[in-house]
C-alpha cells in the first residue's frame, strides 16, 4: 500500500515539475525575445510563447485529472484499510476485561473463580439506568477480592415497561453468548450497557452487533425466536420473582459455603457488599467456634 502511493504521489508531481520547468523556459525565451527584437515582435513573441504555455497547462491538467482518478482510488482504498484496522481494534476491545468467564453446570453465564465461596447472584434489565450505573461494581469486587473469593451470575429481568427493548436486549447477548461464549455474552452485555439510552429507548447501532461480534447471521436470526432461550429468561424471571425481586437491579449475596443468602436492592456502592460480606464472614467464624465449643459438664 505504501509503496502504491509513492508511486501516485510521483504520477500527480511530476506534471507540476515539468509545469515548473516549462515556465521557466517559457520565461528565458521571452527575456532573449525582448532583448533582440522590437516592441511589436515583443509584443507577438511574449503572446506566442504565452498560448504555447497555455496549451502546454492544460494538456498536463488533463493528465493529472486521469492520475488524480488513481490517487483518488488510492486514497480511498488507504482510508477502508484504515477503517478496517479501527473495527479489528474495536472488536479486540470488546472482549478486553472479560477474560474470567465461564458458563457453571445450570447454564448460567459466570464472571470470576466458579469455585469463589461468594456469588453475586445479579438480576438485571439491560434498559435500567441504575444498572447501566451500577454494572461495574460487581466486576470491581470481583476483580478485587483476595483469592479469587467472589464470582458474579448474570440473570434476566427485564421490567414491563421497557419493553420491548429490554427482552431484545436480553435476547441479544443470549445469542451472541450462544456463539461465542461466556466471554462474548459478557462484552455483550457490556457493550449494550455502554451504548444504550436506556429507559427502554435502546440505541442506534443495535443491529450491527451482528457484524461487530462476527457471529453466523443465520444462526443467530434462528436464535432470536428460540424457545429454549426465551424460555432461560423466563426463567431467571420466575427466580427472581421466588426471590421477591421487583427491580432492579437487586444482588442477591450468596455464601456458597453456609448457604446464606443476602439481598442488596439497588445500584448500591462498592463498601455496602464489602460490608455485607464481611458480616457473613464474622457470622460463619462464629457458627463454626460455636460448633467447635465441646459441651459444658
Amino acid at each position: 500500500m505504501q509503496s502504491e502511493t509513492k508511486v501516485n504521489k510521483v504520477v500527480v508531481l511530476g506534471p507540476i515539475i515539468i509545469g515548473g520547468l516549462v515556465l521557466v523556459a517559457a520565461g528565458f525565451s521571452v527575456y532573449t525575445a525582448v532583448k533582440t527584437s522590437t516592441l511589436d515582435s515583443k509584443i507577438k513573441a511574449v503572446q506566442r510563447q504565452l498560448s504555447d504555455v497555455s496549451a502546454k497547462l492544460t494538456s498536463m491538467q488533463a493528465g493529472m485529472v486521469t492520475d488524480g482518478g488513481d490517487f483518488k482510488s488510492a486514497v480511498q482504498q488507504a482510508l477502508v484499510g484504515l477503517e478496517e484496522d479501527k473495527l479489528a481494534q474495536q472488536r479486540k476491545d470488546l472482549f478486553k476485561g472479560w477474560e474470567n468467564t465461564s458458563v457453571d453446570e445450570k447454564g448460567r453465564y459466570i464472571y470470576g473463580n466458579p469455585k469463589a465461596r461468594f456469588t453475586l447472584i445479579n438480576y438485571e434489565d439491560l434498559e435500567c439506568p441504575f444498572c447501566q450505573r451500577f454494572h461495574q461494581t460487581p466486576k470491581y469486587l470481583v476483580d478485587t477480592a483476595n483469592n479469587g473469593a467472589i464470582n458474579w451470575e448474570w440473570r434476566h429481568f427485564p421490567l414491563s415497561f421497557h419493553e420491548p427493548m429490554s427482552t431484545k436486549g436480553a435476547l441479544i447477548a443470549e445469542c451472541i453468548g450462544q456463539q461465542k461464549g461466556a466471554q462474548g455474552f459478557w462484552a455483550a452485555t457490556n457493550y449494550w450497557f455502554t451504548n444504550t439510552e436506556t429507559n427502554g429507548k435502546g440505541f442506534v447501532g443495535a443491529e450491527q452487533m451482528v457484524a461487530l461480534f462476527q457471529v453466523d447471521k443465520a444462526k443467530y436470526d434462528a436464535c432470536l425466536t428460540d424457545k429454549v432461550i426465551i424460555k432461560r429468561i423466563k426463567a431467571d424471571m420466575d427466580l427472581g420473582a421466588e426471590s421477591d425481586v421487583t427491580g432492579t437491579p437487586t444482588t442477591i449475596v450468596r455464601d456458597n459455603l453456609t448457604g446464606k443468602e443476602v439481598a442488596v436492592v439497588g445500584a448500591q456502592p462498592f463498601a455496602k457488599f464489602v460490608g455485607v460480606i464481611r458480616g457473613m464472614v464474622n457470622e460463619g467464624q462464629a457458627n463454626s467456634e460455636s460448633n467447635e465449643t465441646p459441651p459444658a459438664k
